[in-house]
């Protein structure tokens, strides 16, 4: 063999074993860039073999965020399987902040209508069980018509009811949306009229001292002297004081209680009496009546020995006819060991 033929076998060898070397560096290479399981068991994260870098240097690739999908929706048109896409619906997600702000807006524009919308002003409202008193009446104290409704307080209108109106036993006040108001009262139904003269006044079964208002029939009249006597407190009751209006005008009285002592004399007296006879009261010969036959008779201010007074003053009168006397103003028998004419 020549020396020709034998470095061209050398060279062809050594070919060989460079080949063979690249295709192990290229498998140790493929090797190195698998992921490898860490110590605590997890996979590391991916590697990106860069060109002139070595194998075993990687770089992490960074967290991609989830894409947000807009929910879609497909409307089958019969039997066929054909479908529609309709629009995409965004999907809204907002916080506390942006939610606080859409009910501030609305509660505003709710307080601005009820402030000042006309579809809650009061146009006006009904009254029920009026019998002396009117609309009119209720309306001069309320002024409600034209108000808005978030303005009107039932509390504050009652009281108002009350101070203007003694004959009211009650008052029931109902409001509704979007401008309703409904009043329900009950009046006092006076049974006494008590003529002072220069002023009139109307008393319930109860003694409650009314204001003449409107009309009233079959009125039991009490001619006097003086106001109504009131009712006297704890206090007065015990000292014997006579109690006294607060005030000379004639609407002090309107809403007090009427002495209930004088008052349930007054009632006992009417059905011992003629219904001709019209009753009277003197603020010092206490109660009375008025005599047909041109004098006025007092038997105090309470009907205790009623009976035996009554019996006094026949035999006074007996005396009168056979004597001819004719007393010119009264007969008092209210003490019955000490009675008296003028």
């Amino acid at each position: 063999m020549s020396v020709n033929s034998t470095s061209a076998i050398n060279r062809a060898e050594q070919l060989r074993q460079r080949r063979a070397q690249k295709t192990t560096n290229r498998a140790s290479a493929a090797r190195k860039s698998v992921p490898v399981k860490s110590a605590s068991g997890a996979k590391a994260g991916p590697s990106v073999l860069l060109k002139g870098y070595h194998a075993s240097t990687s770089v992490p690739l960074r967290k991609i965020p989830p894409i947000r999908v807009k929910r879609q929706y497909y409307y089958p048109l019969g039997a066929s399987g054909a479908e529609i896409r309709l629009p995409a619906i965004p999907l809204l997600n907002p916080g506390m902040r942006l939610v606080s702000a859409i009910l501030l807006v609305l509660c505003a524009m709710a307080l601005y209508t009820l402030g000042f919308s006309d579809q809650f002003e009061v146009q006006s409202f009904q009254v029920v069980g009026l019998q002396r008193l009117s609309y009119a009446d209720v309306e001069a104290v309320l002024r409600l018509e034209g108000s808005q409704i978030i303005e009107f307080d039932p509390g504050q209108a009652r009281e108002a009811l009350i101070a203007a109106f003694p004959e009211l036993a009650s008052i029931d006040i109902q409001v509704g949306l979007p401008a309703e108001v409904i009043i329900q009262v009950v009046e006092r139904q006076p049974v006494m009229m008590w003529d002072k003269g220069d002023q009139v006044y109307w008393v319930d079964s109860e003694g409650v001292i009314l204001p003449p208002r409107g009309e009233a029939q079959g009125l039991m009249r009490i001619e006097s002297n003086i106001t109504p006597p009131l009712a006297p407190s704890n206090k007065e009751s015990q000292k014997g004081m006579e109690v006294k209006p607060s005030s000379d005008s004639p609407t002090a009285l309107w809403g007090q209680n009427m002495d209930a002592l004088v008052l349930k004399a007054i009632n006992d007296l009417v059905f011992r009496l003629s219904p001709e006879s019209n009753l009277v009261y003197n603020s010092i010969y206490g109660l009375g009546w008025q005599d047909p036959r041109g004098w006025e008779v007092y038997i105090g201010k309470n009907l205790e020995n009623f009976e035996q007074k009554l019996t006094v003053y026949e035999s006074i009168v007996e005396y009168f006819e056979k004597t001819g006397i004719h007393p010119q103003e009264l007969v008092s028998v209210e003490f019955i060991n000490a009675p008296f004419y003028k």
